[in-house]
């Protein structure tokens, strides 16, 4: 079928611009067997991304995290041997630039603020597509954001508010980096905003440590949601 051969040339394309390129290494850390063989699964038949592991909970986080050297770690909450937020606590002592998808049933806001803090780079509810799932790894692994509308719009809310409190001082940016907090906005990497603004990747990262810079902001969602409140820029429409 169309949908097939279109399918097929994708993945082909795939493995001739990652010829040269090692594949994601992933981790997933889930206390349930059938979420982790699916999501094994989805990921693994992907010719970019490699699970280097799995574990069904916290117990040997640590050597794990030294002997396999992810680049990502899909990470549930809800785990039988630890629970919330201490778990992503754990991880990012032990290993605080490993980029970080928190992977779970849970979209209370209690959660998501608290996983928030400490500046996680995806947020995938269990049960979304698998287009999603995979479009995370590779999105987080290049710098990138990964968060679902439904938690997104959330998440922005209540960092705007905090921000309102904290009364930040209005920050003036150039034309270039007001562009540039547009495409954050909407989870671009910096490779997606080089290509959209015809701008070299290096540059990116230049406008992108400017506005860090400038707001104060230790990540790129605080970074956004500050240029929200303020006014700069507004959030894509959810969907």
């Amino acid at each position: 079928s169309p949908d097939n051969k279109r399918k097929a040339s994708d993945r082909r394309d795939v493995n001739m611009s990652d010829s040269s390129t090692p594949r994601i290494r992933a981790l997933l850390v889930d206390d349930h067997p059938v979420v982790r063989y699916g999501v094994k699964h989805i990921l693994d038949a992907e010719p970019d991304i490699e699970v280097v592991g799995d574990l069904d909970g916290m117990r040997g986080i640590e050597e794990a995290l030294s002997t396999l050297q992810p680049d990502v770690i899909l990470l549930d909450l809800e785990l039988g041997d630890i629970q919330g937020v201490d778990a992503l606590r754990q991880v990012r002592e032990i290993a605080p630039s490993l980029k970080v998808i928190v992977y779970t049933s849970h979209d209370e806001e209690e959660y998501i603020f608290q996983a928030a803090e400490f500046g996680v780079d995806g947020f995938l509810l269990k049960g979304s597509p698998k287009v999603e799932s995979v479009g995370a790894v590779r999105s987080v692994n290049e710098g990138g954001s990964a968060i679902e509308s439904k938690v997104a719009a959330k998440l922005m809310s209540h960092m705007t508010k905090r921000s309102a409190k904290a009364k930040q001082p209005v920050v003036e940016f150039s034309k270039r980096e007001k562009q540039v907090l547009e495409l954050l906005a909407g989870g671009k990497t910096n490779r997606d905003i080089g290509a959209t603004l015809f701008i070299s990747e290096s540059t990116v990262k230049f406008h992108v440590h400017a506005i860090l810079s400038k707001l104060d902001a230790t990540n790129r969602t605080e970074a956004v949601s500050m240029a929200v409140q303020q006014g700069v820029i507004s959030l894509p429409s959810p969907g």
